[in-house]
């Protein structure tokens, strides 16, 4: 499809560029591969040519280029890969490696962007990893991607839902005309988990089967609901950690490096929240760029910037509980902080997903039920 291509070649183009820098041996000069890729993306940002009617493709585009600058300035500019990065249980000297072993430790370094397997994996926010055989495991994700595929399209009966609102077609008036109107927006979040995690499956169960791979190495790519008590909680928690990495280098960064602050204080903490936010805004602000070919028309920026001020506000109310005796977290508390995180959703989501949805409307990504259409 013409419409894939402009991100297959974005990704091969920068990542290859980037792959080459990781596998060169430790050297002043290796920063210097940062500039190539840098204004390789520019480039492609803004003269590469996205299908007519395809936003979904665009925004995809933008935020592809948006993470392979940002992965290049990791892994060129603040981190001295070969040396600063391990994998578990891996005693190997990877700058005196052959040039074949360093190639494939940089592969592997490239395709794990959460970190699975690594020494600086975030254990603490990945789900248990599996344990079933080879074939068992390869089933199991079919018939996830098979589940996932099935409320996909069935999700699809919901954006029309929201279609219509935003087109005018639906009103709803009352007291609570608004709450409705902005729960209409979440399927458009929710298509986002949905359409992240068959993707993930079934680059899982592909790889398996190949044998480039092992179960262990595919833990869920969200986490669990139950965990998402706070927006903290959410974010880091329960969505998926694919920037993670990325955005924590950064914002330690800036913390440490240019503000000069102390780990471990809660200052330094504040900072490295607001700066990782601040950055995941630019790069979906990237990706509205190119879906909707204007630099003030979306909202994510405003939206990721917002959930670092409700993870502010949850701390205060955290500590004025735990000055008040209410040190534990209870089943009443998890359910006070479900009903907060779903209304801060609902509220918070639309000015996202809305312009992006809106964008869509009348074109070829506007979809329509195959399930709702077969009973019709």
């Amino acid at each position: 499809m013409a419409e894939a291509d402009v991100i297959v070649k974005a990704l091969l183009y920068t990542h290859l560029l980037i792959f080459l820098a990781i596998v060169q041996r430790p050297s002043p000069y290796r920063k210097l591969w940062f500039l190539p890729i840098f204004f390789l993306s520019l480039y492609l940002f803004f003269f590469q040519p996205i299908p007519s009617g395809f936003s979904t493709t665009g925004n995809s585009f933008g935020c592809a280029l948006a993470t392979s600058i940002l992965t290049a300035s990791d892994f060129i500019l603040l981190t001295d890969v070969q040396t600063e990065l391990r994998l578990q249980n891996d005693k190997q000297h990877i700058p005196s490696a052959p040039l074949r072993t360093r190639m494939g430790w940089a592969l592997r370094l490239l395709t794990s962007q959460r970190a699975i397997g690594w020494t600086h994996e975030p254990t603490g926010r990945i789900r248990l990893k599996p344990t079933a055989s080879r074939w068992a495991f390869v089933i199991s994700r079919i018939f996830w991607v098979a589940y996932y595929a099935v409320l996909f399209d069935l999700l699809n009966i919901m954006m029309q839902w929201n279609f219509a609102v935003i087109k005018g077609e639906v009103n709803y008036g009352g007291k609570f005309g608004w709450l409705i109107t902005r729960i209409s927006f979440l399927p458009c979040f929710i298509e986002i988990h949905l359409g992240v995690s068959m993707t993930y499956n079934s680059m899982a169960a592909v790889a398996v089967t190949l044998g480039l791979t092992e179960p262990k190495q595919w833990p869920p790519i969200f986490g669990r609901w139950s965990d998402a008590f706070t927006v903290g909680r959410y974010w880091g928690r329960t969505w998926h950690q694919v920037l993670r990495r990325l955005l924590t280098a950064h914002s330690k960064f800036v913390a440490k490096k240019v503000f000069r602050l102390q780990s471990g204080t809660s200052l330094a903490w504040h900072v490295q929240l607001y700066v990782a936010f601040a950055l995941s805004g630019l790069l979906h602000l990237a990706g509205e760029y190119r879906a909707l070919n204007n630099w003030k028309t979306g909202g994510a920026m405003r939206f990721f910037v917002l959930q670092a001020v409700a993870i502010t506000f949850e701390d205060m109310v955290i500590y004025l509980a735990s000055r008040l005796g209410f040190n534990k977290t209870t089943r009443a508390s998890k359910l006070i902080g479900y009903v907060w995180v779903l209304g801060w959703m609902i509220w918070a989501v639309p000015s996202w997903t809305g312009p992006l949805a809106k964008a869509r409307i009348g074109g070829p990504e506007e979809k329509h039920s195959m399930i709702l259409a077969f009973y019709q």
